[in-house]
């Protein structure tokens, strides 16, 4: 046999030619099976904060019906309980105590795509299946105390000591104020530690903001990376804009700043442009792939920003690139709806802006930011 079952007339050879590209890869380097669970070695560091939580995991365990047809159904499949999550010190392993694990099973691993690692780098693969012969005694994971998640709108030890600061407490909106007023408008409110924009229904089933207005920070910013999570009604749009220059010759964020499309892909009207879609440069580029989760599920928002050279991740997924400033970034400008707008991407720093689309609900969490030198 060539190995080309039920592919006849193809090569009978796969790739042609592998080559090392000197890229690092954060994935799950080995999954080993202990006497009370299963530990995870990543080839990286995970990024402080994540994989403290239980749920984030999903294992379960089962075992195959030989058959004389070509593979056999999965039998007694059950989700396994996750008594604890263990992470090493140095964030490179998890060990995750379980229960009712039993020999001759498969064990299903699946962690959630949107982890990255301390590196900054997405992870590659998320799954994995292990075969449970026999259940190794004498050799118990680490139990380190359980990892409990921490708490929206906080920072860890290690993230104040990389320079990591809020910019929204859950508490108050000190350091915001609403487009070209002293405070941040009456539509903007907390809401279970979560910054959300408030709106009306209208006799049409429409939502529509009142007093609310495009939200501003009140120091500028130039070269950093901004991290926050976001969720959004149903058909809403919203947006982040940066680099806004807040003067009295201007009406409106956008007429100076670039915006990360805040988006419900799903049936808003604007969804239908390929660039007007969740995670991209408004109008400008796209997304590589949609990451985007549903309406009324939370986001998570990186935006980096270094010397014109910048990327968008959305869930853990690096999903635009593009550098300011540049010849190329000027030709975008005049090929998209801002080519009539003289100063728009043309400054270097600026205000950072959460918009009000006047046409949804939208919730903030966990804005913090990082400044570079």
């Amino acid at each position: 046999s060539t190995g080309n079952w039920q592919h006849s007339g193809r090569n009978w050879y796969g790739l042609q030619r592998l080559k090392y590209n000197g890229q690092p890869t954060f994935e799950m380097l080995a999954v080993r099976a202990k006497s009370n669970g299963v530990e995870i070695e990543f080839t990286e560091p995970l990024e402080e904060g994540i994989g403290r939580a239980p749920e984030a995991y999903t294992v379960q365990q089962w075992w195959y019906l030989p058959t004389h047809e070509y593979g056999g159904p999965k039998k007694d499949l059950e989700n396994l309980r996750i008594s604890s999550v263990n992470i090493s010190e140095n964030r490179r392993r998890v060990f995750l105590e379980l229960e009712g694990m039993k020999p001759d099973h498969v064990i299903y691993l699946r962690l959630p795509n949107d982890w990255v690692s301390a590196e900054g780098h997405e992870l590659w693969s998320t799954e994995a299946w292990y075969t449970l012969n026999q259940i190794p005694e004498g050799q118990p994971g680490l139990i380190a105390g359980a990892s409990s998640p921490i708490p929206a709108n906080t920072l860890t030890a290690a993230e104040k000591a990389a320079g990591w600061k809020l910019l929204f407490d859950g508490k108050s909106l000190d350091g915001w104020h609403s487009w070209k007023k002293d405070k941040a408008g009456s539509g903007w409110v907390i809401e279970g530690g979560a910054l959300k924009l408030n709106a009306i229904r209208q006799p049409d089933g429409s939502l529509r903001t009142e007093d609310g207005g495009d939200l501003l920070t009140d120091q500028e910013y130039e070269n950093y990376e901004l991290r926050l999570e976001w969720k959004i009604s149903a058909c809403g749009n919203s947006g982040i804009i940066f680099n806004v220059v807040e003067a009295d010759k201007y009406d409106y964020p956008w007429q100076t700043g670039p915006e990360h499309q805040l988006i419900d892909n799903t049936c808003h009207p604007d969804a239908r442009f390929e660039t007007h879609r969740a995670g991209c440069l408004y109008d400008l580029v796209p997304v590589k792939y949609e990451t985007v989760k549903p309406a009324g599920e939370w986001n998570k928002v990186r935006i980096i920003i270094r010397n014109g050279k910048s990327q968008f991740w959305l869930n853990g997924r690096r999903v635009v690139d593009f550098e300011m400033f540049t010849p190329e970034w000027e030709r975008m400008i005049r090929n998209s709806k801002f080519k009539d707008m003289p100063d728009f991407g043309k400054a270097r720093k600026g205000r950072i802006c959460l918009q009000d689309h006047r046409d949804a609900m939208v919730w903030f969490r966990n804005i913090k930011i990082r400044e570079f030198e």
